[in-house]
């Protein structure tokens, strides 16, 4: 049994599925299913039920995951511990950000970053999940937390701006004689299980139906583009697309907050610092972008037309 085997029963384990696991992992399926297939053949013991379902633990795998899991903590520790002493500008840096269509903005001051230094790959992860920096899913992340809420004490960071939000809706759905009026329209949910709807506790319109789930943040926005109905949103995924508009009397709310965060066994890391230093300024500059009641409407206009 060694480490490679290990990591196979825990992506199985996580993603429950050979595919899931191949992607986890960075292999194709065929290589998850042979590992799996050697290192049962190699115990004497099946691990997992292969069902309609997916892949099952059996409780030989239960028995060791434990195990496997204090394992991968002590290897992720150690490579956290030498990548936080790097003092090289070389490497690769794993960046997650929300997958809003405002931070799109970012992207030219990464590709001036990665012009500034040859020898760092950047792998940009556009992902709605909260990616574990503690098992290097990822190295810095641009978050956002609901208002007044903060991140795991294992992360370090700042906490760069406020994010406004609002209701927001295609202006040909509002009624010319009485905008207002919105009793006709729907809000459009973001997902179907496990849905947080706390947002509407601050909505003059949140008694309003619910309908639809759209799976994705960025496909959302598309959907109040097209006219499916209305959506509570940052003002900055808005920001261009003229035709959706702010609902006639929804209030603008602090409602988010923008962090630059990483973990803190990376704090040293020459590559990490640097990078986490950029995203700060580059964030707290674009802060009239994110939060719409900092009263900077000329660089908004600066911002959006760049």
């Amino acid at each position: 049994m060694d480490w490679d085997d290990l990591k196979i029963l825990l992506a199985l384990s996580r993603k429950r599925s050979a595919r899931g696991a191949a992607q986890l992992l960075g292999v194709s399926n065929s290589t998850v299913t042979r590992r799996l297939d050697d290192f049962e053949r190699d115990l004497g013991s099946r691990l997992f039920d292969r069902t309609p379902e997916g892949y099952r633990m059996t409780q030989t795998a239960e028995n060791l995951l434990p195990t496997a899991e204090h394992v991968e903590e002590l290897m992720l520790a150690a490579e956290r511990q030498v990548t936080g002493t790097d003092q090289e500008l070389e490497g690769t840096i794993r960046l997650t950000l929300p997958p809003a269509s405002g931070f799109n903005v970012l992207m030219p001051r990464l590709a001036q970053f990665a012009s500034d230094y040859p020898g760092i790959d950047l792998e940009v992860i556009s992902s709605a999940d909260a990616l574990d920096l503690g098992r290097r899913e990822a190295d810095i992340a641009i978050r956002v937390f609901l208002t007044g809420t903060s991140p795991p004490d294992n992360l370090i960071g700042r906490k760069i701006s406020a994010m406004t939000a609002s209701a927001y809706v295609h202006r040909d759905l509002l009624n010319p004689d009485n905008p207002e009026d919105v009793s006709h329209l729907n809000w459009i949910g973001l997902h179907g299980n496990n849905y947080d709807d706390s947002w509407k506790k601050v909505c003059k319109n949140g008694h309003l139906p619910v309908r639809h789930a759209v799976s994705a943040i960025t496909l959302q926005v598309e959907a109040v583009r097209a006219k499916m109905g209305m959506m509570f949103a940052a003002c900055a995924m808005f920001r261009d697309h003229p035709e959706v508009v702010r609902v006639p009397g929804e209030d603008v709310h602090h409602y988010l907050d923008l962090w630059v965060l990483t973990h803190k066994d990376l704090r040293l890391s020459a590559r990490m610092r640097i990078l986490r230093e950029i995203l700060a300024e580059e964030l707290s500059l674009l802060r009239p972008y994110f939060d719409s009641c900092c009263g900077d409407e000329d660089a908004v206009a600066k911002l959006q037309q760049a």
